[in-house]
């Protein structure tokens, strides 16, 4: 490898893009690794020609007076990839922007090798970029063994061996912080999310499943995310605080390795809950309009992964008008007073964490660019 684009564009892409490039470099040290980077990339040794901030978008009232800039930033990434013409282009998550700038690039002739590091879920809906993926790109990275199996099924070069999480959380251990604060407390993980829509739909039926879980004994700790803005930190310490819950401000994954069990908003905390052996309510709190369109949208029974993994309920999910105080707390205490079901719970923990692989996925998306180029 001598020369490889880079792009990712947010927080998560970003974290996965840095894992990529030091595995990258350990290979080939003196390759150059550039492109649409944050300060994860830049850390393990890539060069930032544009933030990875430009992408960083939340919400349609954002994303559409934005739109010409985007327009500008595909055409700038795109004649520059195009002059100097890398080895690889690795494009991480960001669907929408990536998938339209692997397309121009292909129009303009770019020839190199075009990697999905993260390729959409088309497996959930919008299927038809599946031909995106298979006319534009060499070869997609997922993160799952069933996307791999999706892909590979629909004709698109797929290659799997495990997920970065796995290697992520086997060094997580309980704080000797978390030990002097909580003693012996049954500790209940309330994870609110880390961005504002997270906050705004959840943070008060936390607050209220909270209320629940004191009056039967329970002490509930509310996590501050890491990449929480510091207003919306602010606004989770403040009203948590104020009603006398403790608040963690440490990992959250060491929150939930101390908790007996945990409840939060659906995303990737479902898989960290899953890999820390931890169980977990899942809600996801919307409007009923938008909860409706998804309905027709998308094309999966389950919204958490590890639901996904062992095909049946091993997180209870509870949406919109389902996600209140008392089903949370009622969804805890059947785990938590019932031997059987937490036994039976763990177990299927124990086969969906089985799924998500072993090997060192970094290693292998590095080893797997470093090979496609090298048969080019």
């Amino acid at each position: 490898m001598k020369n490889i684009f880079v792009s990712c564009g947010e927080v998560s892409g970003d974290i996965y893009a840095g894992a990529f490039i030091r595995e990258a470099l350990r290979i080939s040290p003196s390759a150059r690794i550039w492109g649409m980077l944050g300060d994860n990339g830049v850390k393990a040794g890539g060069i930032a020609a544009w933030s990875y901030e430009e992408l960083k978008l939340m919400g349609l009232l954002e994303i559409l007076p934005a739109i010409p800039r985007i327009l500008r930033l595909k055409r700038n990434i795109s004649r520059e990839i195009m002059a100097v013409n890398p080895d690889a282009v690795v494009l991480i998550d960001c669907p929408d922007f990536h998938l339209m700038l692997a397309r121009t690039l292909r129009k303009a002739g770019y020839s190199g090798k075009i990697v999905s590091l993260i390729p959409p879920t088309v497996w959930a809906w919008r299927s038809g970029r599946v031909r995106n993926l298979r006319r534009d790109f060499d070869v997609c990275l997922p993160l799952f063994s069933f996307e791999h199996e999706f892909l590979l099924s629909n004709g698109v070069n797929s290659r799997w061996k495990s997920h970065p999480l796995v290697r992520e959380m086997e060094g997580v251990r309980v704080p000797e912080s978390f030990r002097e604060r909580f003693g012996h407390e049954r500790v209940i993980a309330l994870m609110p999310g880390s961005r504002r829509y997270d906050i705004r739909f959840h943070l008060d039926i936390l607050l209220g499943t909270a209320e629940i879980l004191r009056r039967e004994g329970y002490c509930p700790v509310f996590s501050v995310a890491e990449g929480l803005s510091a207003g919306l930190a602010d606004e989770v310490r403040g009203r948590a605080g104020s009603s006398g819950f403790a608040v963690w401000e440490e990992s959250g994954r060491e929150l939930m390795l101390g908790a007996e069990a945990v409840a939060g908003v659906s995303g990737t905390v479902s898989v960290e809950a899953m890999l820390l052996r931890r169980f977990m309510v899942v809600i996801y709190n919307m409007r009923r309009l938008n909860y409706a369109i998804l309905k027709r949208l998308v094309h999966v029974r389950n919204i958490s992964i590890p639901n996904m993994l062992t095909g049946r309920q091993v997180y209870p999910e509870l949406l919109c008008d389902e996600a209140t105080p008392g089903n949370i707390a009622r969804e805890l205490a059947g785990y938590l007073s019932d031997e059987g079901v937490r036994r039976e719970t763990d177990a299927a923990l124990q086969e969906a964490r089985r799924s998500m692989g072993e090997y060192d996925a970094a290693r292998f998306w590095a080893e797997t660019v470093s090979g496609i180029i090298g048969k080019s």
